[in-house]
């Protein structure tokens, strides 16, 4: 078994905490309840015939201008970066909000991520993913439990390339 430290960063209130929820106990509240700091959960998963425990780092979500410390980002092997996508705010700047977290993981990818697609309508979402000048990898939802498995699955993928 081998263990791969993942980062989940991004704007506050996007649903990081959700999607590790709903990845790691298949659970799902409404409550909503700030992260501080850091909150460290792990998984057991199979991927190419490989036990890896993924340590995944529930990163506390800022704003534009708010720095995260860099002892966050040191040793990740992957970051998956999620936005809202019913909150413009937290998509506006998307590329140099990846650029901040490259700069302080030194990681060169990220699984970028767009949550609560439960609250819009399929149109809506084309629209914002056409707004967006960047690729984004999945489109989730964690109450529905919608691509979840798959934003974690292209993570812990990631992770075994560095």
């Amino acid at each position: 078994m081998i263990a791969k430290k993942v980062l989940l960063v991004g704007n506050f209130g996007v649903g990081k905490t959700s999607l590790i929820r709903r990845f790691v106990s298949n659970e799902f509240s409404e409550d909503y309840i700030s992260t501080i700091g850091v909150r460290v959960s792990t998984k057991l998963i199979q991927v190419q015939e490989q036990e890896i425990k993924l340590l995944i780092w529930d990163v506390a979500g800022t704003k534009d201008d708010e720095k995260v410390p860099k002892a966050y980002f040191l040793g990740a092997h992957a970051a998956m970066y999620v936005f809202d996508l019913s909150e413009e705010e937290t998509y506006r700047n998307l590329e140099a909000q990846l650029e901040n977290v490259k700069a302080l993981s030194g990681l060169e990818h990220f699984v970028v991520v767009g949550n609560k697609k439960d609250l819009l309508t399929s149109e809506e979402v084309e629209s914002v993913l056409k707004a967006i000048p960047l690729n984004i990898d999945l489109v989730t939802s964690a109450k529905e439990d919608d691509n979840v498995e798959d934003a974690f699955m292209s993570l812990a993928m990631q992770s075994l390339n560095k």
